[in-house]
This record gives structure tokens, sequence and C-alpha cells, in this order.
């Protein structure tokens, strides 16, 4: 198939060495041993400096006697084995191709005596230890299917023979003034940074395979894996899967076949991102376990992360199982991905028992590990654990990252201590730890539960100064940090100062806004943010539903009423305002329960509930409320109860203007009603609840109503409104009622006056508010500075009582009022009357 594109390099006749030793390695053993060794080399982080370059001119001297002694005496004296080789190479041309020799400790076991690092590859090692546990249940050599041959570790003991074979066929051809490489150019000198470049370069269309397929014979696998990462890394993931599919779709006998072992398979697997490569990831799991490449601990860990990425937690535990099924230890990345997981399944119990069994083990936490417990306990909610998480870090030794102090800032946000979450940012800044977009917004959510709105948008200005680029969490908390306050103005500001930068809104972001609207009583902008956010594709969660729900209701508009419980129905088709249902034999009660946090919720909650128990009452019969029935509400989060005591008046003003037989009182989690089964059987059936739940029962109302015409002139009055309003704020700031401007007289006599205005209130019948209003009218004249005889007060009692009439509903009295005022005015400047303090 494929094997035709990449064919073998030209191979020349190698000589051939009888093995020194019996238990001498393999040249392929070699190559495995030593890919291995510099795997580990990496692992350990030590410099190049400690490894020893391999001249590869010298490897026809491998096989020899004299090769075997040499090596064999490196390997007790920890030397460099190939040295003293490669100084009488035939060549001076060295080839390093990436390769390294590192002696390193091969196990406790062979400490103290001499280990011989060649052996006959043709004696049977069926018997071995090593080679009994990597057949066990798959046969014998010769009956397993492709790349089945297996040494230790799971390795091919073949690995990497032909290789330099091939490269030592085309040393032998180099001569004087020449270099490996010259001449036909059959033999690619290439290292896996040029392959990198190579792929990198390539058009779309182009395959990967026909352009690297040659340079794959000179890899191990481990320079595979590298190539593989780096590919994912620069965007060329797609890539990294083409070469990697191609070597796994090689038929059986293929020289590149074990490149496909423990090292490749893992680092593809770790590649696996999306939901849908869960599936890639779990068959390149089992495509292992088929060919007979074991997992480790490695492998495991990949998978766990790959199973985070796709949000399928459970199964990341299941894998940490099956982890510890197959007997491999965990190590400090495991229980890192595995704390991980705890924090997003909200088991932050578990998270911080892994710290104990780090402990146990003899494993010293990083400080990721100590932060991701932290992080774990702040999503669970558990502030004060986080914090003990924090006290432990430090006894440990353990010093404080930018990580952890965001994390503590966010910890004492939800524990309400802003006080201390400032601390620790003014901390930060005396340290010189970089401030992040998670910092800056972790601060700001800790001002929004705080509400200090003003402190969040100046945090927000520093932000910017500091060139620190907001996200759309950022975002979020400014919108409902300006909401508690009840700014919607700046809501609208940063709404859409977020979609003008590019930070494009989520559910959250709507939720906040909403709530801004309703707190500032803006219920249409509400219902057009309500709208513009399902047109967005933002599906409304329980918040957003009793927000907008509390918004309409409040606002005692007939249409907007109806609307609330339109949107209410829509939100409980969609799993949302569920009641729960809990029957007592014992005690012959049957108890419902339901969760709103905003009167309009709780109101239309309470109607629903009621009209089906009264439609169910017939089909069912009185047999169905036992003997108690009771409604518990619960008022929620402690965040939201300030909107409980409305909540409770709200649900007692609705059962006592419809009779009913409940009565009501507080609970622990809210407010309990409850009322005999007979008692509440009669009343369902009566005429007073069909009244109470008419507005539930009869929400179709809008459809014969034109929603814009509605909207439209609601709008005008209370445009209208609001430039009375304005004009009478205007009025009041200029003519504010000041004691101190008003003249002794008028002071000393106030009290007639108020009992003058009192007498002809009384005797029009006017209403208590134009009294106060002509009182309130009367101050403030007297305020503005204006000298007048107390003979004229009467007459500007009635000039002022006048005035505040014609706001009222009775022209007629108004109109003798003014008419009575004029008779009285001109009769005055004519001399005629004599104005007293007893008139």
């Amino acid at each position: 198939m494929a094997s035709s594109v990449a064919s073998p390099p030209r191979s020349v006749p190698v000589p051939s060495y009888e093995p020194a030793l019996d238990n001498a390695y393999s040249l392929g053993d070699l190559d495995t041993l030593m890919s291995d060794m510099h795997l580990r080399h990496s692992a350990l982080g030590l410099p190049k400096a400690h490894s020893c370059s391999i001249d590869i001119c010298g490897l026809h001297l491998l096989r020899s006697p004299e090769a075997a002694s040499c090596i064999n005496q490196a390997a007790f004296c920890g030397s460099n084995p190939l040295q003293e080789l490669t100084s009488r190479s035939p060549s001076s041309a060295p080839v390093s191709n990436g390769r390294s020799w590192h002696p390193l400790n091969r196990g406790s076991s062979s400490r103290g005596k001499p280990r011989a690092l060649f052996r006959d590859e043709t004696r049977d090692t069926s018997h071995s230890p090593s080679g009994s546990a990597n057949t066990r249940g798959r046969g014998s050599s010769a009956t397993r299917g492709r790349g089945a041959y297996r040494g230790r570790g799971g390795l091919d003991p073949r690995r990497g023979q032909g290789h330099y074979r091939r490269l030592w066929a085309e040393v032998t051809k180099v001569g004087r003034g020449q270099k490996l490489g010259d001449g036909d150019g059959s033999f690619p000198d290439s290292s896996v940074e040029d392959m990198l470049q190579l792929v990198r370069g390539l058009a779309p269309d182009a395959s990967a395979i026909a352009a690297i397929s040659q340079g794959l014979y000179y890899l191990d696998s481990g320079a595979l894996a590298a190539l593989l990462k780096e590919l994912a890394k620069s965007g060329h993931g797609k890539r990294a899967m083409e070469v990697f599919d191609w070597l796994r779709g090689l038929e059986d006998g293929h020289d590149l076949v074990c490149l496909c072992d423990v090292y490749t398979y893992t680092t593809m697997i770790s590649q696996c991102g999306s939901h849908q490569q869960l599936r890639r990831a779990l068959e390149l799991v089992a495509e292992m376990r088929g060919r007979g490449v074991a997992c480790n601990v490695h492998t495991y860990s990949a998978l766990m992360n790959v199973c985070i990425k796709a949000n399928e937690l459970d199964l990341a535990l299941d894998v940490y199982r099956q982890l510890l099924s197959d007997s491999c230890t965990p190590n400090l990345v495991t229980y890192n991905t595995l704390i991980d997981v705890y924090g997003k399944t909200g088991q932050w119990e578990e998270a911080v028992k892994v710290l104990d069994a780090l402990e146990h083990q003899g494993i010293e936490p990083e400080i990721r590990t100590y932060n991701t417990v932290i992080i774990a306990c702040n999503m669970s909610g558990q502030a004060q654990e986080a914090l003990k998480v924090y006290e432990r870090m430090l006894r440990a030794g353990a010093d404080p990252t930018a990580t952890t102090y965001t994390a503590l800032i966010s910890a004492y946000g939800k524990n309400g201590q802003l006080d201390r979450a400032l601390q620790i940012f003014e901390d930060m800044l005396r340290r010189g730890c970089e401030r992040n977009v998670i910092t800056y917004s972790s601060l700001i959510s800790a001002c929004e539960k705080a509400g200090r709105w003003e402190l969040a948008l100046d945090l927000f200005s520093e932000m910017h100064r500091e060139g620190c680029k907001p996200n759309v969490v950022t975002y979020n908390s400014l919108i409902a940090a300006c909401a508690q306050g009840a700014q919607w103005e700046k809501a609208v500001e940063l709404f859409e100062q977020m979609q003008a930068k590019g930070c494009k809104p989520d559910s959250v972001t709507y939720g906040g806004l909403i709530l801004a609207f309703e707190k500032g009583d803006q219920w249409r902008r509400a219902l057009a943010a309500f709208d513009q956010m399902k047109n967005n594709n933002c599906r409304p969660d329980s918040v957003v539903y009793n927000t907008v729900v509390g918004a309409l209701w409040n606002t005692g508009v007939v249409w907007a009423q109806a609307k609330a419980v339109q949107v209410f129905q829509t939100a409980c088709r969609q799993g949302h305002f569920r009641l729960t249902v809990h029957t007592s034999s014992e005690s012959g009660t049957v108890d419902f329960g339901m969760h709103a946090f905003t009167v309009g919720a709780a109101v239309i909650s309470l109607m629903r509930w009621l009209s089906e128990l009264r439609e169910r009452l017939p089909k069912d019969g009185p047999a169905m409320l036992r003997q108690q029935v009771c409604m518990t509400v619960n008022k929620g989060k402690p965040s939201r109860e300030h909107a409980y005591p409305d909540i409770k008046a709200a649900i007692t003003s609705l059962l006592q203007g419809c009779h009913s037989p409940f009565r009501l009182y507080d609970v622990a989690c809210g407010c309990r009603i409850e009322g005999p089964a007979g008692g509440v059987a009669d009343w369902l059936r009566g005429p007073e609840l069909e009244r109470a739940v008419a507005p539930y029962c009869k929400a179709d109302l809008l459809r014969g109503l034109n929603r814009d015409v509605l909207l439209k002139e609601d709008a005008s009055v209370e445009g209208r409104c609001s430039e009375a309003f304005a004009a009478v704020k205007r009025f009041e700031e200029s003519h504010k009622v000041a004691a101190q401007s008003m003249c002794a007289e008028y002071v000393a006599g106030r009290k007639e006056c108020v009992r003058l205005a009192m007498s002809h209130a009384a005797a029009f019948g006017f209403k208590d508010e134009v009294l106060h209003d002509a009182v309130l009218l009367v101050d403030r004249t007297m305020s503005s500075g204006t000298a007048l005889p107390p003979t004229v007060l009467p007459l500007l009692v009635a000039a002022c009582i006048l005035i505040s009439a014609r706001q009222g509903a009775r022209p007629l009295l108004f109109l003798m009022m003014l008419l009575l005022a004029v008779v009285l005015y001109c009769l005055y400047r004519g001399g005629f009357l004599t104005v007293s303090r007893e008139h």
C-alpha cells in the first residue's frame, strides 16, 4: 500500500561479526537503549553539556568482539563507550543526527556489578521475565500480529537496526574530501528541525508522506514523537495525524512499523483536544492494547487530560481507576490532573485529600498543585477551605505565584472579604507579580459582590493603563457590578464597548444587562435585551427568566404582566420553575416546593400551582391532598435574600385577597404555606380562586394586541411623565425649602397657615396629597426670600391650594376656588377688604 511511497534507502552489504558475549545486545538494541536514555536525559532536565555525541562513523566496530568488550566495560565504569572506538574511525565526518549516549543507572538490581550491553539476538527470550510479561495472553512471537514483537519495556529489540545499517552503507562510500550526503544524494541528511520546516512549507494539498517518508527511516520513536509534538504546537496538527495514521496503516514487517510505540501513541493521544477527538484517543488506546503496546502512566495522564478537554469528567475518573488497576504508579502530573477533575466536578474534599496522598507517597507538591487545589475549592464555593490550603502551602515553604494570588483574590471575594482581596492585590504590586486579566476579573467580581461598582470601574481603568486586555469575564463582572448599583446607563456603555472591542457577549453578559435594566425600572429595555439574547443563540437560564418575569410583572401594566406570564410558561416548557412534590404517608401531608427570587416569578409560580391543583381535583378527588397541603417558597442564595420580604408580602396579599384557607409562616429556607386538605378542596372549587388565577389562565390575551403599538403608546406616556418629573426636579432644585431663608413672621405664623390650608381642603373635599403639595408650595415660596406682609399669607395659601388642585381630577372645584381667589384679591387690592388672622 503506502509503503511504495517511501521505499527504504539503497542498502549495501554489512560485515557481520559473531557476538563476543552470549548475553550481548544487538545493534538495534543499542539504538533502543540510546533512545531510551536520551528520553530519560531530557525528562531529568539535564543540559546538553551532559550528553556525549556519538560518531556514527565508528558504528561498523560495534559488532566486533572489541566493541562488545569496550561497551560492557564502559557500562560498569560509567564512561563513554564509543569514545575510544570512534577515535579510530576511518572517516573524520561525524554525524550527530540528534542522538546521544547517556550513562544512567538502569536500576538498583545492577548496582555494584557490570552489566552487558550486548546480547545474542538469536537467543530465545520467551523465558525471560521481561519476555513473559510482555507476551502474556498474546501467544508466541511467531503467531503475533503486526508490530507485536516487543522486548523490554514493550519495545522491539530490533528497533532501529535497519536505520543505522543503511546509514553505515552511506558512510562507507565517503571518500577523501567528501562529506556524508555528497554524491547521488540518495541519503537525506535531515534532522527533526529540517523535517519540521519542510512540512510547514508544504502547500495545503501537498502530501506530507511524500515529503518526509525517506527521512523517517533515520528517526527513532523519540525523535518522531518530538516531530509530531512540534507539528501540533505550530498549528499543523492535521499533518501530525497524517504522518502517524500512515505509519499505523503500514503492512506487517515494514521497517517503520516499529515507530508506533508507547512514545508516539502517547504523543498523539495528548494532541486530541475536542469532544469529537475523544473517540480517536480512545481508539488509539484500544489499538495499543491490541498491538501489545502497554500503556504507561504518561499515556493514562494524557488520556485524562483529553477527557477534561471534552468535559467527560466521569470518564477521566474511570481512566484513573484503570491506571491503578494496571499497577501504574501515579506521578505528580497525574495527581495535578486528578485535582483538576475533582475541582470541575465539585469534589473539593477529594482534591484536598490528594495533598495528603502526595505527602504519604513522599512526593513533594509543586506550586501548581497547591494552586489547582485552591482553585478547586473556589469553584465549589469553599473560600475558607481555599484559604486553609494557602496556609498549608506557606507552611510547606512554597512561594506564591501570580496564579496563587489571583486564586486568593477570588477566594476572598467569594467570601465577602473585599478588603483582604485588595490587600492581596497591593501585595502583588509590591512584589512585582504579573497582574493578568484573570487577576483583574477576580478583583472586579469581588467588587461586584460587595456592591462597589465605582471601585470596579476604577480597576477597569487601571487595567487599561497597564495594557491588560479585558475578556468577556471581565466585562461580565463589570456589567454585573453596575447592575447591583442600578447603573443601567453604565451597563449599556460597557455592553456596547465590549462588542466594539470584538468581545462577543454570552448568556452571562445578557443576564447582567437585563438585571441592570430591571434594577433601573427599564422593563422595555429588559425585554428588548431578552429578545436580542435569544436572537444571538444565547440560551437564557433560570436567573435570566426570573429577572425578565420580575421586571415585566412589577410594571403593573396589563400587557407587560401578560407577557410575563407568557415568558414564564416558555421557561416552564424548557425545564425551569419546576415544582417539587414530596408525599409523607406518616404525617399525611403533600409538600410542594418552588424556587423563585423575584416577586413576579413567585406570584406567577403560586398561581400556576393553584390552577394545577384546581384542574386535578375533579379527576383525582380530594384524596390527592391527603390531610395537609403545603407549599415551601425557597428564597435561594444569601445574595438574593433582599427580595424575600417583597416576595412574602406579595404572596400574602394574593392569598388574603382570594380568602384562601392557607396560613403563611417563616421557615429557615424561606416561607411555608399550609392549609387543611378539606378546606383547601372546598376553596379550590369556589369563585375566589378563579378570579385570583385569571392572569395566569388567560395569558393568551396578547394574541389580539399589537405589541409595537402598545410599546409605542406606553413609551409616549412614560416620556411625558419623565418630562413632568424633570420639570418638578428642576423646580425643587431651584426652590429648595430652607428655614433660614424664611422671614421670621412666616415661621412664627406657619402653624396658622397650615391650619387654614387644612380648613380649605376639607371644605372643598380635596385629598390629602393636594393639601401636602399646597403646604410644600407655600414653604418653597417663602424660602425664596420674598417678604410678604402677614395679611397676604391667607391669599398665598389659597392660591397654592388652587395650583395643587389643578393637578387633581376635580376641575369644577378648581374653577370655584379660582373664582373666589380672584374676587378676594380684587377686593383686597381695591381696599374694600381687610385680611386679618380671624378671616
